[in-house]
């Protein structure tokens, strides 16, 4: 080969190169541009940059309806679980109907009890009965505690068309006190899970931070995918018929040092919070306080945590049920596991609720 003919070659060679990596550089380009404006237009068209109330940007279940055959419980016939196009348990027409909604964790949610044996639609029943023709509505989210109840305010309810409950029954407590029990044996826990700008005074140098949170819809999926993993890492959720991991008889025995009344002092800050917002909202608020077996791990948690909702009643007036001490449950029949009531339960909790809420509706 000539140097004449090896110039020409290795000039074919770059040239080829040059091409070859021109065509690459021009498809990435493509593949970036494309998904760049992908991105964008699902962000503008599910954030809230355009449309202030754009419902599609709330990350909670709708528009659901399952079927089963309940095991947990004696039945008949099959079961059902519906959540409508607002997120919502109930069996009212109109939003406008709606006179009491029920916040809570998986124990108001109730996702493994048929429509009509849940606490709230027997509730219901029972107001009827008192010739009290009242709708209500379950707004309970699996695993959620007192700081997704105060995010339903700014990212769900006041998207909800029409929506203006005169009452807000807090069914609270239990996931707060597995909250407790998480922090006090990890420090990591609750700081991972309750950071909160509603805690916190936000500097001015944060707003332009805290405008893109409040509105863009990518950082709501990663929040939501990341507070999910964090509630099953620590059994916060209820994904199936039994939540296996609170059946145990090792109490967890604790006494109210600096770290435990920091904790509790934390979670009175959040119902407080949560109380102003519903009091914001123009609705009344009834709080009702919860049980678990008691061979549970939880159950001196939930004690402190139950003496804690109290105190915060008393200061802020609001009426309290203290339906921990007054319902009698049966350990084996009202529970179908530790901290989940059969509608035999559900009976209960509904005729203790109607007979205190028959004097005030």
């Amino acid at each position: 080969m000539t140097i004449k003919e090896f110039k020409l070659n290795l000039i074919k060679t770059i040239f080829l190169f040059i091409i070859f990596y021109a065509v690459i550089f021009y498809f990435i380009n493509i593949i970036f541009i494309t998904s760049l404006l992908s991105f964008l237009l699902i962000e503008i068209l599910f954030g809230s940059w355009l449309f202030k109330n754009n419902f599609s940007s709330i990350i909670i279940p709708r528009n659901i309806t399952k079927v089963w055959n309940p095991k947990h419980y004696k039945s008949t016939h099959s079961a059902m679980y519906k959540r409508d196009h607002y997120g919502l348990r109930g069996d009212y027409k109109k939003i406008s109907d709606i006179e009491i909604v029920a916040i809570g964790g998986s124990t108001t949610d109730e996702r493994w009890i048929d429509e009509k044996l849940t606490w709230t639609y027997l509730l219901q029943e029972e107001l009827n009965k008192k010739g009290i023709k009242i709708k209500i509505a379950n707004a309970g989210v699996d695993g959620q505690s007192t700081l997704g109840h105060m995010y339903n305010f700014d990212l769900w309810f006041n998207k909800i068309p029409n929506f203006k409950p005169k009452i807000f029954l807090l069914y609270i407590g239990i996931n707060d006190s597995a909250v407790l029990f998480r922090s006090l044996n990890s420090n990591k826990f609750e700081q991972f899970i309750y950071r909160s700008d509603y805690l916190v005074d936000i500097k001015k140098t944060d707003k332009f931070f805290r405008f893109i949170k409040n509105n863009s819809y990518f950082y709501k999926i990663v929040k939501v995918i990341i507070g999910h993993r964090a509630a099953k890492k620590y059994n916060l959720i209820h994904l199936t018929e039994t939540w296996e991991n609170t059946k145990t008889t090792q109490l967890f025995f604790l006494t109210k040092d600096a770290r435990t009344s920091e904790l509790l002092s934390n979670y009175s800050s959040r119902l407080e919070t949560l109380i102003n917002k519903i009091r914001e909202f123009g609705s009344d608020i009834i709080v009702i306080t919860q049980s678990v077996k008691k061979q549970n791990i939880l159950f001196n948690c939930l004690r402190l945590i139950n003496s804690e909702t109290k105190t915060v009643c008393k200061k802020k007036n609001i009426k309290c049920l203290p339906l921990d001490e007054e319902i009698n449950f049966s350990q084996n029949e009202d529970f179908y596991d530790d901290v989940h009531t059969r509608p035999v339960g559900n009976e209960k909790i509904a005729k203790y609720i109607a007979d205190n809420l028959g004097k005030l509706c």
